[in-house]
């Protein structure tokens, strides 16, 4: 059984590359081609998926959940406290500097902004994630039961998911947790089941074609629905077709990967990958650093259009990955190893 998969590796890169280009969006809705937004949106659930391989490839065989959990607290909790630190003192800056806020209203956004249990919008995953992490027990049950009440489980979570939608705001990450369970559950199957995948492989790449289709249309020319779909928990406001969108995308992904990885070495989609956790934890504050500049310059964004929203959103997206990778690179260098604790890599 092998552990370190190239596909892997790569489908972790390009799942950095998703998540930074739906944060790069530019004229959302406004000008940049509505079908194109929402295949980019939602790139989260592509870590998801890998993290639940991984969970029976690399951890079950010898699970030890408090080695297993201080693992994770010290290289996914401690990094996003480090960078989340970083970005509330870069918004108190802005606050009192920028909005010429007093006290008494910076200490009360300070409140409020922590309250949510992120301080940087795409940091709510840390949360969520380390929830994952703490049910990890409930997993070990789901892999040791039969292959039949498995993927009956998987089957009922994802309906569950596609009702449900994902939490206002991203902030009940009790709420994400259910929502983005079936993602996970896939992975583990993906890994334990491995003959199956391999044997009904055409078929499920068949059918994640053919739903992942039709679930873009639908959500964009019929429903006219923009991006991820959020609400309360206990409200019914019709079906997630991105939440299906993404699931067969993270199919298609993983065979375009194996394709991929069986024809050439990518040393730079390796460094990517390597460095994934380290780019996503670092490019919300390059994203803040635009915005400021560009308010600080009193810059005004074209009209907006198909070609200007690209363009832009593509220059965004550059300005955030180069950023996040050349810091990165920075303090590696400076740190070694011991940069994990403050990046993740």
């Amino acid at each position: 059984m092998r552990k370190n998969q190239l596909e892997f590796t790569y489908m972790r890169g390009i799942a950095i590359i998703f998540i930074v280009l739906g944060h790069s969006i530019y004229n959302s809705g406004e000008g940049f081609p509505l079908l194109l937004e929402n295949l980019l949106r939602g790139g989260t659930a592509l870590f998801v998926f890998i993290s639940g391989y991984f969970f029976h490839r690399i951890f079950y065989k010898d699970f030890d959940y408090s080695k297993f959990m201080k693992n994770k607290v010290q290289n996914v909790l401690y990094p996003f406290l480090v960078v989340s630190l970083i970005g509330l003192f870069c918004l108190c800056l802005r606050w009192i500097f920028m909005e010429h806020q007093p006290l008494d209203n910076v200490l009360l956004s300070i409140f409020y902004t922590v309250r949510n249990g992120y301080i940087l919008y795409p940091h709510w995953y840390i949360p969520f994630i380390m929830a994952v992490f703490l049910f990890s027990p409930i997993f070990l049950w789901f892999i040791r039961c039969s292959q039949q009440m498995r993927w009956t489980l998987f089957v009922l979570s994802c309906v569950v998911a596609i009702l449900l939608h994902r939490p206002i705001g991203n902030v009940n990450f009790i709420h994400s947790v259910v929502y983005f369970v079936p993602f996970y559950l896939i992975g583990i199957l993906y890994s334990q089941d491995e003959h199956i995948v391999t044997r009904f492989g055409s078929i499920f790449t068949a059918l994640a074609m053919i739903f992942l289709v039709v679930s873009l249309v639908e959500q964009t020319y019929i429903v006219q629905h923009i991006g991820n779909y959020h609400k309360a928990p206990f409200e019914y406001n019709g079906i997630d077709w991105l939440f299906i969108q993404k699931l067969c995308l993270c199919v298609l992904v993983l065979n375009f990967c194996e394709w991929l990885s069986g024809r050439s070495r990518l040393p730079w989609l390796v460094e990517v990958a390597e460095m994934s956790f380290a780019i996503f934890f670092i490019h919300p504050l390059f994203d803040m650093l635009f915005n400021t500049a560009a308010t600080v310059m009193r810059f005004r964004f074209p009209p907006g259009s198909a070609v200007t929203s690209v363009l832009f959103s593509a220059g965004i997206f550059i300005f955030m990955m180069v950023g996040s990778i050349m810091t990165a690179r920075f303090i590696k260098k400076r740190l070694g190893n011991r940069s994990r604790t403050y990046i993740g890599w």
